[in-house]
């Protein structure tokens, strides 16, 4: 993607100043992991200073991304505007894209040769004051996103198979989707000191998409386990299995500002190659784990408990 395209889109004032950096925003951190194992691409970048926790982000702060999912063209679906899918369209570089917004950006999505392919510009401040954006109209955002589609789009177009296949998750999951072994209830409620635990599971790959987020969750054959604990909803833990390489885009910017590697080589079960990540939180308790373990990777979300709860998937997968 061309520098000053990027830079263009992303400037407050429109004249390409301050320059963006490359950037992972600290809430896609699950996301650009599970782009990377279903063989997808995503770039992105920041404009104000990097953020030291997971909501850090004041009023100069702002990421745009441009994420290609191959062969995902006939899945494709529109943005969403609101809760409800986008019926406003525009044409980019000859293609008929949709866009939609919402109370954290713009979003430009269309497919594009065979893949889907989605550019978002976020910003902090939107909707309660002090964005980097301030009062610029809708149209005009709107305006930028297609400015980087028609950077994006026709070279995406007019790439070979061969061009886009890019590297994926060495091993992703055959099996069915279950919250057994590392993710088995039972762990999981000793780590929670529960009473009473349950687990049901959600497989994107068992119907069509209906996101971008989707697309991917699926592409990547990643799933959930969602927990009900003492009859009250309760922990989830996402995994993708055989990503343990894309574990690595946790080094990038801005992912190692806002996480912190928290140490489990003190667990029975722990090998060299484990490692774990704590969200940073400037007020109120992290509730969020990134972890992997052997090939896989897994995120833990939890009010309560969430690097016993990491600790309790290390024990029970080994």
């Amino acid at each position: 993607m061309p520098a000053d395209v990027v830079a263009a889109a992303m400037s407050p004032t429109g004249d390409g100043t301050p320059q963006p950096e490359a950037a992972i925003q600290g809430n896609a951190a699950l996301g650009a992991i599970e782009l990377a194992a279903a063989g997808g691409l995503g770039c992105s970048w920041r404009i104000g200073p990097a953020p030291s926790d997971i909501l850090g982000g004041s009023g100069e702060i702002a990421y745009l991304s441009v994420e290609v999912l191959p062969g995902a063209a006939g899945e494709w679906q529109p943005a969403w505007l609101g809760d409800s899918p986008s019926t406003d369209t525009v044409e980019v570089a000859g293609i008929t894209a949709s866009r939609g917004a919402g109370e954290t950006g713009w979003e430009l999505t269309a497919p594009v040769g065979g893949t889907w392919t989605t550019i978002r510009l976020t910003a902090p401040g939107l909707v309660t004051g002090g964005s980097v954006y301030g009062d610029t109209d809708a149209e005009q955002m709107n305006g930028r996103l297609v400015s980087v589609g028609e950077a994006a789009f026709p070279v995406l177009a007019e790439a070979s198979a061969e061009q886009l296949d890019w590297p994926r998750a060495a091993g992703q999951r055959q099996s069915d989707a279950v919250c057994t072994g590392g993710l088995d209830p039972q762990g999981i409620g000793m780590a929670l000191g529960a009473g009473a635990i349950e687990a049901s599971v959600v497989d994107p790959t068992s119907s069509a998409p209906t996101s971008f987020r989707d697309a991917v969750a699926a592409a990547s054959r990643a799933y959930r386990c969602e927990y009900t604990v003492d009859g009250i909803p309760g922990p989830t833990i996402d995994a993708v299995i055989g990503a343990g390489e894309q574990f690595e885009l946790m080094a990038e910017a801005d992912l190692s500002g806002v996480y912190e590697a928290i140490d489990l080589s003190g667990s029975p079960s722990f090998v060299d190659g484990d490692a774990a990540s704590l969200v940073r939180v400037a007020d109120g308790p992290a509730t969020t784990v990134m972890l992997k373990v052997g090939d896989s990777v897994y995120r833990v979300q939890s009010h309560d408990e969430p690097v016993a709860i990491a600790e309790a998937v290390l024990e029970q997968i080994r």
